[in-house]
């Protein structure tokens, strides 16, 4: 504000002057005089265009500031406001360049003022010119050698340098002035740690434990630099202070038990383990990390699963009011097979929150593999609800429908569930293969191949779709050459497979190759085959387009007593005739 006054005055004493020598008409005016006369009348020029100048940047009409600042600088190149100004808009313009040449100047003009030094190491800062950025900084200190932000500034620039060992120097010349201070001495360390300097980290941590005896955080890192440079017994010596100290110090239970562990002590890294988990200042994350860490190991023994039910009890009753700690329960209980008891746990989650739909996603899987049909229906309905564009929902929904035969309301779903399918082919091949199927059970057949061959231009070595396709296709006669390549495809994919095999015999029965699919049906009936009546009923059909009506008639009243096969098998019982 008192620059802006300073204007003000100078822009009215030139105005007073003018009219003064107007009023008062003298002689012609010498050579000096005139001289005189001109300067004044650029001051008072330079003095109303800085005044634009300046205003115009208040405004934020930067590209006006810009042009009064260079009339400016062109009426009195000596003065360095201009270039400072000018700089700094250029720089928060992204014009770096421009804003190097301006500041330059303006530090060349006036090199003892600071806010000129300042702002040329911040544009060479920026532009990752970090060395020359650090000449600037040092400048900067000498010229004020309290001034600590300097000192971060400097050694900010020689780490981006990657001159490590110079931003520690800067370090520890603040610290001279500082005092040994916590911040500090934590930096030099990480940046000790960063050179691979363990005997320097340590040292810069024992001076600040000899200032500050009780600090915990300095404490656990010492400890763990002595664990890494090999030096156990000064970090166990450490373990003991800090355990005195802070008794509840969940982090220091936790490096305890990776010690245990990584010596062969099972039973003490447990210990320690259960120790961590029972601290209420440890944080629940940092125990959620160490109970992932069991979800692949739960299979591998009674007592591991032993150990993550432990911990996961201990973690609920620790944290009772994180809903987390619930959910880890559930997982674990999921991952051991327990799916009804996991379901409950994530039940009672969704009873507080229904905003996480991973909660939602275990609950529908744990419903499939129940083949809780009923439950998956309500379950993806109150999901669609709080998640609307989850295509994995309308998924769920629609296979549910279609298990209750609600076909129309299955396509819905899943023609709804498709649009919000975003690079997830595995997915869209599963809503592709269920329409595919769901439209066959509707016989919209244009509608199910054209959603098989969408399937398997996903994946063309689904074997779920390669067969069924198949298989409708040769209960259609429709396309069976093309039945016939799908079929085999499949049966080399999975050669021991007596269903796939019955397929590719029932593609070669439509195609009338009756001996070839006598072949495959026998194959068939090796690989299980004859305990399915529809396979035995299919044996018996081919056996009587061979002729041999005898053994037909007997693989037909087997297939009856099987259970259930096609509608005529009766009528071919009762008759001896075959009937499609």
């Amino acid at each position: 504000m008192r620059f802006f006054y300073l204007i003000l005055l100078i822009s009215f004493n030139f105005s007073s002057f003018a009219q003064w020598r107007s009023y008062y008409p003298e002689g012609k005016a010498s050579k000096k005089e005139q001289q005189k006369i001109s300067d004044e009348k650029n001051k008072q020029i330079f003095v109303s265009d800085l005044f634009n100048a300046l205003k115009a940047k208040s405004l934020e009409d930067y590209d006006e500031a810009l042009r009064y600042f260079d009339k400016c600088q062109k009426t009195d190149p000596t003065h360095p406001l201009p270039f400072y100004e000018s700089a700094i808009i250029n720089a928060g313009n992204g014009s770096f360049d421009i804003a190097t040449e301006q500041i330059k100047n303006a530090v060349k003009l006036d090199p003892e003022n600071n806010w000129y030094l300042l702002l040329y190491a911040q544009i060479l800062f920026n532009k990752q010119d970090f060395i020359n950025s650090a000449i600037q900084y040092k400048k900067l200190i000498s010229a004020d050698p309290r001034n600590e932000d300097f000192y971060f500034r400097l050694a900010e620039a020689y780490i981006y340098a990657n001159q490590i060992r110079k931003a520690i120097i800067t370090y520890n010349d603040l610290e001279k002035y500082k005092g040994i201070n916590k911040m500090l001495s934590m930096q030099k360390q990480s940046l000790y740690r960063e050179l691979n300097d363990i005997r320097g980290a340590i040292k810069e941590l024992k001076a600040l434990l000899n200032k500050f005896p009780d600090d915990v955080e300095a404490m656990e890192i010492l400890a763990e630099l002595y664990l890494l440079n090999n030096e156990k017994e000064k970090a166990f010596k450490l373990f003991e202070e800090i355990s005195v100290i802070n008794p509840d110090n969940g982090r220091l239970y936790l490096t305890l038990a990776d010690y245990y562990r990584e010596i062969g002590d099972e039973e003490k890294s447990y210990d320690n383990l259960k120790l961590a988990f029972n601290s209420k200042t440890l944080n629940i994350d940092a125990k959620i990390r160490v109970l992932l860490s069991y979800y692949e190991l739960i299979g591998l023994g009674a007592k591991i699963r032993d150990q993550a039910y432990e911990l996961a009890e201990i973690l609920i009753k620790t944290h009772p009011e994180d809903l987390k700690s619930r959910a880890v329960f559930a997982d674990i209980l999921y991952i051991d097979n327990q799916y009804l008891k996991a379901k409950e746990q994530y039940l009672i989650i969704l009873q507080t929150d229904k905003s996480k739909n991973e909660i939602w996603n275990q609950v529908l899987f744990i419903q499939a593999e129940e083949n809780d049909f009923e439950g998956m229906l309500k379950t993806s309905q109150e999901a669609l609800e709080y998640f609307p564009a989850d295509p994995l929902f309308y998924y769920f929904n629609g296979f549910a429908n279609r298990q209750f035969e609600n076909y129309e309301k299955a396509i819905t779903s899943l023609e709804t569930g498709i649009e919000f399918v975003i690079e997830n082919q595995k997915l869209l091949l599963e809503f592709y293969s269920s329409l595919a199927d769901i439209y066959h059970t509707k016989k919209q057949h244009n509608l199910s191949d054209n959603y098989y061959e969408k399937a398997l231009s996903i994946d063309s070595n689904n074997i779920l779709v390669l067969n069924n396709y198949a298989y409708y296709l040769a209960l259609r006669k429709s396309n069976l050459e093309r039945a016939k390549k799908l079929s085999f495809r499949c049966n080399l994919l999975e050669p021991e497979n007596g269903t796939y095999q019955d397929t590719y015999a029932w593609v070669l029965y439509a195609l009338k190759e009756y001996k070839m699919a006598e072949k495959w049906l026998l194959k068939s009936l090796l690989n299980g085959g004859d305990q399915s009546p529809v396979i035995v009923e299919h044996y018996g059909d081919v056996l009587y387009k061979l002729g041999d009506r005898k053994n037909a008639l007997k693989q037909w009243k087997k297939a009856k007593s099987l259970g259930v096969a096609s509608e005529f098998l009766n009528q071919k019982i009762q008759e001896g005739k075959l009937y499609e």
